[in-house]
């Protein structure tokens, strides 16, 4: 039987409401470069997508710690550029081909994958590591992750509802609650 105390707990309602203050608190930084952000990514085809993530979450970070929260921040996910690059080509193929096959899988990729991108940007981790501490991680509790992962999913598509303008708002809420959930169950920081 497995130790209680090993089980991560997430708080997944916290996270999103948290998530939703620092993006109110810091609407230009958020909302406008997470825009621009997501812009860059798309005209890359999504490989530059982990430094987005990145840069939400050295926003997200920022917020959390009560330091100022600036537009150039979003670009910070550039500053480990070949790491970060490469975790993210990562994720989004696993996550596309998890979600192309019937969504299930995308949700499961999603759940096992949720650390992958945080451990290379704050611990700096080897991309090999980080899908390895991740992975571990995410069977202490998977039907945990994969359901939080699916909240997060869903806050972020809720944006798409309003002809996709909305997602310029509900991406940066999503992916920084990831980041809430990242240093509270990771790090260990509530």
């Amino acid at each position: 039987m497995e130790n209680s105390a090993d089980v991560p707990q997430f708080r997944m309602g916290d996270y999103v409401k948290e998530s939703f203050g620092y993006v109110k608190a810091y609407p230009v930084p958020f909302i406008l470069g997470n825009f621009v952000m997501m812009m860059i990514a798309s005209f890359s085809l999504g490989v530059l997508s982990g430094h987005w993530y990145a840069g939400v979450f050295i926003m997200m970070k920022k917020a959390k710690a009560g330091e100022t929260v600036e537009f150039g921040d979003v670009f910070k996910g550039f500053d480990n550029f070949g790491p970060t690059c490469i975790a993210g080509i990562i994720y989004v193929v696993l996550l596309n081909v998890g979600m192309a096959l019937y969504f299930i899988p995308g949700l499961i990729v999603g759940g096992f994958l949720l650390w992958f991108i945080p451990l290379v940007v704050f611990q700096n981790m080897p991309i090999g590591d980080a899908i390895n501490k991740t992975k571990d991680i995410a069977l202490t509790s998977l039907v945990n992750h994969i359901l939080f992962f699916t909240v997060i999913y869903f806050v972020i598509l809720a944006g798409c509802i309003f002809c996709g303008v909305g997602v310029f708002l509900t991406a940066p809420i999503g992916v920084g609650a990831m980041y809430l959930a990242y240093e509270d169950i990771v790090e260990g920081k509530s």
